[in-house]
């Protein structure tokens, strides 16, 4: 039975690097149109393989313009910058002013730097970062055809699902 574990175990991560694939991306052609929320799955020559909605297209390098990943939006990275700041904040304020009797301040200074500054600090962060798109948008149609493989390699394994 352990060996059999073992074997299934081995068996899923050698396919989940064989068959490894990009995040959602959408290809742009140079006539405008292009495939919308698909998946980069290999490439050879000037030719790449593409995962589209279950079924699979080979499509020729030359007709790319551009390749675009939408990563979703900041708010983690908001809510991080702003409880951050809240922390250093409310550390600030009970060293200068917690000693005096501020009215609004607990007196429990961890209680204070948390649920004062800290957490509504992170909240208003996440929301401001809610309004920021993280896009990568990658300009392919000016490239040779040796360039641009090239290039969509460097992409496939910058974006790689399974890193």
């Amino acid at each position: 039975m352990k060996n059999l574990f073992i074997a299934f175990t081995g068996l899923i991560l050698f396919c989940s690097v064989c068959l490894s694939q990009t995040d959602h991306c959408s290809i742009i052609y140079k006539n405008g149109q292009g495939l919308p929320h698909t998946r980069l799955v290999g490439i050879h020559e000037n030719l790449l393989l593409v995962s589209d909605t279950g079924a699979y297209k080979i499509v020729n390098t030359d007709k790319i313009a551009r390749i675009r990943f939408d990563n979703g939006k900041y708010w983690k990275t908001g809510a991080a910058f702003g409880a951050g700041l809240g922390f250093v904040g409310g550390f600030l304020v009970y060293q200068f002013w917690g000693k005096k009797k501020i009215k609004f301040l607990p007196k429990d200074a961890t209680l204070g730097v948390v649920g004062l500054f800290t957490i509504p600090c992170a909240i208003i962060g996440g929301l401001i970062g809610m309004n920021f798109r993280n896009v990568d948008e990658y300009e392919l149609a000016k490239l040779t055809s040796f360039v641009k493989a090239k290039e969509i390699k460097y992409i496939m394994k910058d974006h790689a699902q399974f890193k």
